[in-house]
């Protein structure tokens, strides 16, 4: 069985500055890093025996602070990627519905549908993620064992792994909410592939002053 921790990257210039990113790679912020000794410090008695991690600066800092405390493996996987969204990347949020109306509106309202103009859909995204996550965890898997992996990757990717792996079709991934900056998430899967999702997007460590999206006003549909 492998127990699988996912937490989102700390809080990035993009998340602060209500700029859309996607494969940007924006530096984090004193918000972020505030946000990460509080995640590594509530993570720091678990046993984890590997971690892997999204190539960007934002996801490595989280998975590497985290591992301060484990000094454990830890790889980089692009399939742990955030979406490709193109030629929408480094825009603020108040023009997407002027530059991109229908984009814009899938994001918001049916986010199945959403294509990035010259990036990915949806769909693409939940597969490259969910197949990354597969290797990830038959490479860690051990029978009749417990394994526990950690994952740093992103929003967007989050929402449509968690889609699946909750059993919902793509057209019900708007019930799915987005989660906090270094939000902690467990899924284990048995040895027959089987999973369960335990617990999604717990940012107890956070408390008001370090929640983005409490700071923000953030609703749950962005990224």
């Amino acid at each position: 069985m492998v127990d699988l921790y996912l937490v989102r990257h700390c809080a990035a210039r993009g998340n602060v500055d209500g700029v859309y990113q996607g494969r940007g790679d924006s530096d984090i912020t004193d918000l972020g890093r505030r946000q990460l000794e509080a995640v590594s410090v509530r993570l720091r008695n678990v046993p984890f025996q590997t971690m892997y991690t999204s190539p960007l600066k934002r996801a490595c800092l989280t998975a590497e602070a985290i591992n301060q405390y484990h000094h454990v493996p830890l790889y980089t996987d692009s399939s742990l990627l955030e979406i490709d969204v193109g030629g929408m990347e480094g825009l603020k949020w108040s023009e997407l519905p002027v530059r991109f109306p229908k984009e814009a509106d899938a994001w918001q309202n049916h986010l199945a549908d959403f294509q990035a103009p010259g990036g990915e859909n949806i769909q693409q995204v939940q597969d490259r993620v969910w197949n990354g996550v597969q290797r990830i965890i038959k490479k860690g898997n051990v029978p009749n064992q417990k394994v526990t992996v950690c994952i740093a990757t992103h929003g967007c990717a989050l929402r449509c792994f968690f889609c699946r792996a909750l059993g919902l079709p793509l057209s019900k991934i708007d019930m799915v909410p987005l989660c906090d900056n270094t939000s902690i998430s467990e899924v284990t899967f048995a040895d027959d592939g089987s999973c369960k999702v335990l617990r999604m997007g717990d940012a107890a460590h956070l408390g008001q002053d370090m929640s983005v999206m409490k700071k923000m006003g953030w609703g749950q549909k962005r990224a």
